[in-house]
């Protein structure tokens, strides 16, 4: 591009620019300290604007600067200064974006000295330098960081600048925004910086972090992801009042959490909550703080958003009086995850569960290690489950090895995705007696691993004084069936109309599969794994018109395929793994089953 070409299209940009009003000119304007091509999130950006002060509060919700600073971020996008970035492995649920070069010369020549990127070529940093990023590592100017009133501090890539961190994080006084990462030590200086509101120390090798962040009592986002080495937290944490989003990974090896988060009312990020030990109160001050918060922490953080996941649940002792979910009303994930328990302690869990109802907007719910053998009362409900959890579109339960009924989740009327993993003691789901409200209505995806014990006869019958019925499952898109027994595998599949995925691994006793499969016209992808006595498939096979994919895979007694598949005119890729004699005979040219698969394209045989 001619200079002069990109100088009409800068001035053409610049009345865009012009037309913004101030706060989203401030807002635009922060973003030129980004390099050029720097993929950015949303969440973070908006955090970064109400850390310089950027997002006026609503009128209407004075509190929840986050939705105003969404409705900026929205506002400049639909005015093309930002732009959605592809990105390798991103989460499908938190996209990406980035700004054109353009739209980067634009913010750079606005705020023209106030921000700056650090490279090689750069010498000094001007007084006027408010905001400062660093890609590359550079000693040139570490002086001048000291000197500027810097507002922001930020390395954009953790790898790039390791040689002084301690010293710039402990000078920048006047900083309201750090990033710093590959930190091994936190300088107990840090405290000192009152004016930090935004603090990411994340991919950092330290194991504690000092008792002066505690003093930080403006900070409203602390970043620790992948801080794997993190030991101890800082006393009196209960201080930082204005703490908004304490991120931290879900994973890790966190022995406990610190106390007093229940008095951080404003807190909306808190994806792990350990359960301390309540019992030890009275061993020490020091060894309650260590332990952390008990469930009850939770009761008053009902700003809580996105995702929480519960662990420890063994420590809260008998519980079931206190309702400490049901007023979360931003929570859309919870996770509760329990591990190896007493006798004793698994009656305790259950009487605890009592006490976790969640709001009615739920959409995620996992229930994972539980050892009770039955779910809590609110779960149970013979009717009302789904005006209970009408928002609820995805559960998983796994590894509840003692529960043996499952709640009717049959009502649940947005339930689009059901797994069930390893319950080896479920014997049936529980029924409920309403034939007007239909079964499953928007049931799309349903796995089910080691359920050994479950029939047909206890899997989502409904009753009522005249009428047995089974049901059916409408919309159901994908099955997936591993370890259960033959005759409920059998009713889940001629009971789905509409799948186009069907996964069967692993049923021993599923010898040959019914002859009506014609009504499956819909599937496009079936899998059989380690069926070791499946010895045929159906000559209804030919029916499945929409078939695409077919594999099997060890099935030893499976020695010829049907003559009607031949009639599967849209199959173009068929896998045969493990199966000796049936891929003896399908063999090109010399084998007797391959006049049937002749005209599809893909063949795999191993």
């Amino acid at each position: 591009m001619l200079l002069g070409d990109k100088n009409d299209i800068l001035s053409v940009l610049r009345l865009s620019y012009d037309n913004l009003p101030i706060h989203l000119k401030q807002c635009f304007g922060y973003c030129a300290l980004f390099p050029k091509d720097y993929v950015f999130k949303r969440r973070e950006l908006v955090q970064l604007w109400m850390a310089q002060g950027y997002i006026q509060p609503s009128h209407e919700n004075e509190y929840c600067l986050e939705d105003v600073g969404d409705e900026y971020f929205e506002n400049l996008l639909s005015r093309s200064l930002f732009e959605e970035a592809e990105v390798e492995d991103a989460d499908d649920d938190i996209l990406s974006y980035k700004m054109h070069d353009l739209i980067h010369d634009l913010a750079q020549s606005i705020v023209n000295s106030e921000a700056i990127i650090l490279t090689h070529d750069v010498k000094a940093i001007p007084k006027r330098v408010h905001h400062v990023s660093l890609s590359v590592a550079t000693n040139e100017v570490s002086k001048d960081l000291m000197d500027n009133p810097i507002r922001t501090f930020y390395i954009v890539r953790d790898y790039s600048v390791y040689y002084s961190r301690n010293r710039c994080v402990s000078s920048l006084r006047f900083s309201r925004v750090m990033k710093v990462g590959l930190i091994g030590r936190i300088p107990t200086s840090l405290g000192k910086l009152i004016h930090l509101r935004y603090l990411d120390l994340s991919c950092g090798f330290f194991e504690n972090l000092p008792n002066g962040v505690a003093n930080l009592k403006h900070l409203q986002t602390l970043k620790l992801y992948n801080c794997f080495e993190l030991k101890e937290w800082p006393r009196n944490m209960k201080n930082l009042i204005n703490l908004r989003h304490l991120e931290i990974d879900i994973y890790n090896d966190f022995t406990y959490m610190p106390g007093g988060l229940g008095e951080l009312t404003q807190l909306q990020t808190l994806p792990l909550f350990l359960v301390g030990n309540e019992s030890d109160s009275g061993k020490g001050s020091w060894h309650k703080k260590r332990m952390g918060g008990g469930l009850s922490e939770l009761k008053f953080l009902n700003n809580l958003r996105g995702q929480l996941v519960i662990e420890g649940l063994s420590n809260a002792g008998r519980g079931g009086g206190e309702a400490i979910l049901e007023g979360k009303q931003y929570l859309e994930s919870l996770h509760w995850s329990g591990s190896e328990e007493s006798e004793e302690e698994m009656e305790a869990i259950v009487s605890v569960m009592e006490s976790l109802q969640p709001h009615s907007n739920l959409k995620v719910l996992q229930v994972e290690h539980y050892r009770g053998v039955r779910f809590p009362n609110w779960m149970m409900m013979n009717d009302g489950l789904d005006l209970l959890l009408p928002n609820l579109v995805t559960i998983t339960i796994r590894d509840c090895v003692r529960c043996q009924v499952l709640p009717p989740f049959g009502q649940l009327p947005s339930l689009k995705v059901l797994r069930l993993k390893t319950l080896p003691a479920v014997e049936y789901m529980k029924d409920y007696p309403l034939l007007a409200k239909p079964f499953f209505p928007s049931l799309k995806t349903l796995d089910i691993y080691h359920m050994p014990r479950s029939s047909s006869n206890g899997w989502g019958k409904r009753l009522d004084v005249a009428a047995q019925q089974t049901p059916s499952y409408p919309y159901l898109e994908d099955l997936l069936l591993e370890f259960i027994r033959m005759e409920l595998c059998l009713q889940l599949i001629c009971a789905s109309s509409s799948l186009k995925s069907l996964k069967i691994s692993d049923v021993e006793d599923l010898i040959s599969f019914p002859q009506g499969l014609q009504h499956l016209s819909t599937l496009q992808t079936l899998s059989i794994s380690r069926c070791e006595n499946l010895a045929s498939l159906p000559d209804s096979i030919g029916c499945l018109t929409s078939l695409t994919e077919l594999q099997i895979d060890f099935c030893p007694k499976l020695t010829s395929l049907p003559e009607e598949i031949r009639s599967l005119q849209n199959l173009q890729t068929l896998v045969i793994l493990n199966c000796l004699y049936l891929s003896q005979r399908c063999q090109k040219e010399t084998g007797e089953d391959w006049p049937k698969i002749s005209h599809i394209p893909h063949i795999i045989f191993r």
